[in-house]
């Protein structure tokens, strides 16, 4: 079993760079040793080193033949993570790779096409799974009086931006071909935890409305998806990015049992069992960055110790390329259904050969 994890930068200008290596640090200290920074910009890749250490790589190539490093964490633009992605992986590395892992059909083939002969670990960071509210759900659900799921329910409610932005000033995350939407590029997280309390999903049914006159019409402002697990049940997700909130809630039906959960300002997880109107359960967290308070340092703490347990123990990567392509299928069903008004069959979801079919006319 290895001891430490050497770790090499690919991209070191986005904040998630600083915020896994912070909570590396956290979670295992001294466990994680940056050996090796590469980026388009010397000046980033140099400030990163003095930063957190490692060499300074001018060019890819070397960089990735850099037998000094066991990891390649990629923290790139996403239109950029599926070709970092195959270039990594087809130089023998293992890899941390943030998501979403491609923003359209061709980075998803190039994806499959690197795994081809890949026989390295690569653990992909959709962190839902690791934030307060949403880990409490799920180890409620998984208690054995729980029962199935019944319905999920859940509300991401966003603002429109107040403020215009100039086309100068406009970067990869406004830009659909680059980031994918907020379907792809965001809720990709809220969708892999649906798939992780509930089990894989068999259709999508979805509907959405864009307001006239909105700055970026480019995606979807008002949508509503239903999905159907496999194994029954449903769970439904609502995105409004033009709503003047900003919080994220819902509710889950098991056979035994009811949940209400809140992730904002008040983040809370209630539980009912025996009494309608008053929770059995709950559970509440004030998001601070102090441990145990459910804020970012919890979250991002959480995911990389799920990733460094692993990683260490020569076990599969708790979270993988699979589970990161199959949420890219479920955000991209859920557009082709609203655009082709068509429910879409999503069953086999994640898999090489996976493309939507049309199934039952609304």
């Amino acid at each position: 079993m290895k001891s430490n994890i050497r770790m090499g930068l690919f991209g070191c200008n986005m904040y998630r760079t600083r915020d896994l290596l912070e909570a590396a640090k956290a979670a295992a200290p001294g466990v994680v040793e940056v050996t090796a920074c590469f980026d388009i910009d010397p000046a980033r890749a140099e400030h990163a080193a003095k930063t957190y250490g490692g060499r300074v790589f001018k060019d890819e190539e070397s960089f990735l033949a850099c037998a000094d490093v066991d990891v390649v964490l990629i923290s790139l633009p996403a239109y950029l993570h599926a070709g970092a992605f195959a270039r990594t992986a087809r130089a023998g590395k293992d890899i941390y790779l943030e998501k979403p892992l491609c923003v359209n059909a061709d980075g998803r083939s190039v994806i499959f096409d690197a795994m081809k002969n890949y026989t390295g670990r690569c653990y992909v960071g959709l962190s839902y799974r690791h934030v307060a509210p949403f880990k409490k759900v799920a180890e409620i659900l998984r208690r054995p009086e729980a029962g199935r799921i019944i319905g999920a329910h859940h509300h991401w409610l966003a603002p429109a931006s107040k403020t215009p932005v100039k086309p100068e000033h406009i970067g990869w995350r406004q830009r659909f071909d680059q980031s994918g939407g907020q379907l792809i590029h965001h809720c990709c997280h809220l969708l892999d935890w649906f798939w992780w309390i509930g089990g894989p999903m068999s259709s999508v049914t979805a509907a959405s409305y864009t307001p006239p006159n909105v700055q970026f019409p480019h995606e979807e402002r008002e949508l509503t998806a239903s999905f159907l697990y496999k194994n029954g049940g449903m769970a439904v997700f609502n995105l409004s990015q033009d709503s003047h909130q900003y919080v994220q809630y819902g509710t889950v039906h098991a056979e035994n049992l009811g949940i209400q959960y809140q992730w904002g300002k008040d983040t809370f997880v209630r539980v009912y069992k025996t009494r309608a109107r008053a929770a059995d359960e709950t559970y509440e967290w004030s998001l601070s960055n102090e441990p145990g308070d459910g804020g970012e340092l919890d979250r991002n703490s959480s995911q990389m110790k799920d990733f460094i347990d692993a990683y260490l123990a020569g076990k599969p990567m708790p979270i993988n390329i699979e589970d990161g392509i199959r949420v890219y299928d479920y955000g991209c069903a859920a557009r082709e259904s609203h655009e082709s008004g068509c429910r879409m069959n999503i069953e086999a979801a994640g898999s090489k050969d996976y493309t939507p079919k049309r199934s039952i006319q609304p």
